[in-house]
């Protein structure tokens, strides 16, 4: 039978390497744009019952994203915009689907829709494509105001401003790769005044000296958690040795 002992540190050792695997993922994302660091958590999730009934309260484990902005870099380039403040720019794919992004490395289709680098179309306030024209319509230049009104300097014609909201919990988005976020609880959102910055873009949120230092201390409490465990193991054995005698 195994020990309430064993237990708990057995599902202690899965924990620490569930935090592992987090920390390596941020560190292999330390230059990705606008990354969030994501961090492990242990969420208690029951107690103990009777005496005559006791058991190991359940722990579940979660990974959740630090949501905190991250550095922001200059680039030069027209079509890169930063979020400056709790702000999201809302993206859809050809199927229809809605994202949340902060990734603000934007470029112009063929088609002169305005879009992401992996081809996701950028969306207006209204939930509207932006679509700043194609060919000999598309603008020789571009600007981008802090409350996300595009306009062509050249003639002064204008779009959007694209959707930069503010989500009430952020901490409910679920990430879905290439730094997009999906929401399933399809919060209620609220436009934002001002938080683009134009030639700039978002730097990741990790500090890679920070989750260096993480790591070895999870490698210690591993090391240390296995020790302990097969302690227990040749406590029991040595137990049942004298029990037999």
């Amino acid at each position: 039978m195994t020990s309430y002992g064993e237990t708990a540190l057995v599902r202690g050792l899965s924990f620490l390497a569930e935090k592992q695997a987090s920390i390596a993922n941020n560190l292999a994302n330390v230059d990705t744009t606008s990354f969030k660091r994501r961090s492990a958590l242990a969420v208690p999730a029951g107690t103990f019952h009777s005496m005559l009934d006791r058991q190991l309260s359940a722990v579940s484990y979660v990974e959740r994203a630090d949501m905190q902005r991250g550095i922001l870099r200059e680039t030069g380039n027209r079509f890169d915009v930063a979020v400056d403040g709790p702000y999201w720019m809302r993206v859809q794919n050809d199927k229809g689907e809605r994202f949340y992004t902060r990734n603000g490395q934007l470029q112009l289709a063929g088609d002169g829709r305005l879009t992401t680098r992996d081809g996701l179309t950028v969306l207006d306030a209204s939930n509207q494509p932006i679509v700043l024209g194609a060919g000999e319509e598309a603008p020789s230049d571009i600007a981008f105001s802090p409350n996300g009104t595009i306009s062509n300097p050249t003639n002064g014609q204008t779009w959007g401003p694209l959707a930069l909201v503010q989500i009430p919990r952020q901490e409910a988005l679920v990430p879905v790769g290439k730094s997009l976020y999906a929401d399933p609880e399809n919060q209620r959102t609220t436009q934002g005044a001002e938080g683009l910055q134009q030639g700039f873009l978002e730097g990741s949120n990790v500090d890679s000296l920070q989750e260096l230092v993480q790591m070895i201390a999870v490698e210690r409490s591993f090391s240390a958690s296995q020790k302990v465990l097969s302690g227990i193991g040749r406590l029991q054995e040595n137990l049942i040795t004298n029990i037999l005698r």
